[in-house]
């Protein structure tokens, strides 16, 4: 029997505070500190691959922080406006609460729209010019793949997304549930998915060598067929202490499962009709960038020294200049003291020059 090879554990929680405006409680579950760990890793892969390619790092520092603020934002929205439409209409300020439900689909949706909007819309109004989308695709699918592990481990652990009721014996049923039931803990078998996904792309494929596009197309051909057949395994009926509401089926598919036609399409495409353009590898360069800076860096120098000699051959006077400080302010056309000042006149009646009170003192 193997209904006891994955029991059904309870992840500790803890309210931190009962009732904050437009929050409600606030919570300590695994949940979310998996999340932020997956976001930082996959952060850095991100940028790993980005190095590898060669993309200019600080403009690309910048995509990734306003692609994850439309991932997640959108993720949020296709929750709670799809799958639970109820909540929107019993308080519509749920729609601002961004840590309240998200959909994994809608945030592949929701880093594409913010993909296109920052490499078209906005680097087209900066120097950069428009960026090309495949390789920044790549980059973020590459960083994506580990990140994903982590969220959805922690929605294993917090038994966010149960199936449908399953034999006690079934293979990879996890039970009881606190319903008593024995089900399949859809979290936990995508997250098996993606692990797999993850060390086949890192260490068996040869995804450095592969042209812009390829890696997010074997992505999604691999992912879309999955997910759609483990949306079928959704519960569908409300049960206390394991879902109070159903998700929305629209034409009997869930929203996951129509996004995942759209998914395999692309993929699809991706691997098998796009052909690479010489425009894919347009974009900013790291390397153009050092250099640019070096050699503004290199003018500064230049100019500061420019301007450093152009002071200091302004201070200088010459040598030959005479010093009226000589001779305590005498005149060399003056008479000396052992010649009389005037033919007619001794010069004992008369005082020179030096005996004369110095108006300076």
């Amino acid at each position: 029997m193997l209904e006891a090879l994955i029991p059904y554990i309870t992840a500790p929680e803890k309210t931190l505070i009962e009732d904050l405006p437009l929050i409600g409680p606030l919570k300590l579950q695994l949940f979310g500190p998996l999340v932020a760990t997956g976001v930082i890793i996959g952060w850095f892969r991100c940028l790993k691959y980005a190095r590898l390619k060669d993309l200019d790092e600080f403009l690309f520092r910048d995509y990734l922080f306003w692609l994850l603020v439309a991932a997640f934002t959108i993720s949020h929205w296709v929750s709670v406006i799809f799958y639970f439409p109820h909540q929107v209409q019993e308080d519509p300020l749920v729609l601002l609460q961004i840590w309240n439900g998200l959909s994994s689909v809608g945030g592949f949706f929701g880093a594409f729209v913010g993909m296109m909007v920052y490499l078209r819309w906005y680097c087209g109004r900066q120097p950069s010019g428009v960026q090309p989308v495949m390789v920044y695709a790549d980059a973020t699918i590459f960083g994506l793949l580990i990140g994903w592990c982590f969220g959805r481990a922690g929605c294993s652990i917090v038994h966010d997304h149960p199936g449908r009721i399953v034999p006690e014996g079934t293979f990879l049923a996890v039970g009881p549930w606190p319903d008593g039931s024995f089900r399949y803990d859809l979290g936990l078998v995508e997250f098996m998915f993606a692990v797999s996904l993850m060390l086949l792309v890192y260490f068996v494929m040869r995804w450095e060598k592969w042209p812009p596009g390829r890696l997010v197309g074997l992505v999604a051909t691999a992912y879309a067929p999955f997910r759609f057949y483990l949306d079928s395994l959704r519960a569908d009926e409300a049960t206390r202490g394991v879902i109070s509401t159903p998700d929305a089926r629209y034409a009997g598919l869930t929203p996951a499962q129509w996004f995942t036609i759209a998914f395999l399409l692309a993929g699809l495409w991706l691997l098998f009709g796009r052909k690479p353009k010489p425009t894919d590898f347009d974009y900013a360069k790291d390397s153009d960038r050092r250099k640019r800076e070096a050699a503004e860096g290199k003018d500064d120098d230049d100019d500061g020294d420019s301007k450093s000699a152009a002071g200091n051959d302004s201070v200088d006077e010459p040598d030959d200049q005479p010093d009226d400080s000589d001779d305590d302010g005498g005149d060399d056309d003056e008479p000396a003291d052992d010649e009389p000042a005037d033919d007619d006149e001794p010069a004992d009646d008369e005082p020179d020059d030096d005996d004369k009170p110095d108006k300076n003192d």
